[in-house]
């Protein structure tokens, strides 16, 4: 064990060596601050580039297209790379620090080296689990917030604004800084840069990726191209649909919860029995 530390930490040392200063421009983009080992980054991105991994397998678009529903498309090659590089570091540290315990315990049988040699390929599974359940949290998230922002829309535009002023002031206002309303606020961005308002509000549904926006959207657009006067009716018909589906979901999320806490209830109930039931057990047994 101590043989296969001493050369971890030998390989680790070159690898620094030779990629010192390569990425320096690459490790200081904004794109960085998400990823947690940025000093291994540039050892396992000399490792990428050394190997000359391609990024075009099914397993590549699938991680593209999740970072693109967390990040969006802009760098999308660089976010990969990171991604990638980040996840190696991991993997790397993972091996090392085990390597250190085996090391230092100094009683390391064959289950503990099976263990180590293990503990990378579990962590490259985790770490893409861990990718899946923040897309699924920015989903989660965005829905939540949109029956109140379908609320605030319906007020304003009652209240004689156009949609546009209407985003507006919700953008100008709000503090907010969840999924939903931090892409409302590129999309005001985009329609103060210039571009029409009717392709921004589609990239808007493009990125959210949520079936109660894409309907709301086009709603929007057809009262842009149509001039409809029944838009406020039908908002205020859709903010109690998306409340309703909201309600839905909370109880879905709490029968969930429920579920998971039958394991840990069913764990209590066994421990309180053996301590009621055993004593008397052990006071007939001694008779």
């Amino acid at each position: 064990m101590t043989l296969l530390f001493s050369l971890e930490i030998i390989i680790l040392l070159v690898m620094y060596l030779k990629s010192k200063g390569r990425y320096s421009a690459l490790l200081s983009s904004a794109e960085i601050k998400q990823y947690s080992l940025q000093a291994l980054l540039p050892v396992t991105l000399f490792l990428l580039d050394a190997g000359k991994y391609k990024y075009t397998g099914k397993y590549d678009r699938k991680v593209s297209k999740s970072l693109i529903n967390l990040y969006g498309d802009k760098n999308i090659d660089l976010q990969r790379k990171l991604y990638y590089s980040n996840k190696l570091a991991v993997m790397i540290a993972s091996l090392v620090v085990l390597s250190f315990f085996g090391v230092a315990s100094k009683e390391v049988d064959a289950s503990y080296i099976a263990f180590l040699l293990c503990m990378p390929l579990v962590i490259f599974f985790l770490y893409d689990r861990d990718l899946a359940r923040k897309e699924k949290r920015r989903y989660d998230s965005i829905r939540s917030d949109f029956p109140e922002l379908v609320s605030k829309l319906v007020l304003l535009v009652n209240a004689g604004m156009n949609m546009n002023r209407a985003w507006e002031k919700i953008c100008m206002e709000s503090k907010r800084s969840t999924p939903l309303y931090e892409e409302l606020r590129t999309t005001y961005l985009q329609i103060q840069g210039g571009r029409p308002e009717g392709e921004a509000y589609e990239e808007f549904a493009r990125r959210c990726k949520v079936k109660e926006i894409t309907k709301f959207v086009a709603l929007v657009i057809q009262n842009l191209k149509r001039g409809s006067g029944d838009m406020v009716p039908l908002l205020k018909l859709q903010a109690e649909e998306c409340w309703e589906l909201r309600k839905m979901r909370a109880k879905q999320l709490g029968e969930e919860a429920s579920a998971k806490l039958m394991v840990p209830m069913m764990i209590m109930f066994i421990g309180i029995l053996i301590i009621v039931v055993l004593p008397a057990v052990l006071q007939l047994s001694s008779l």
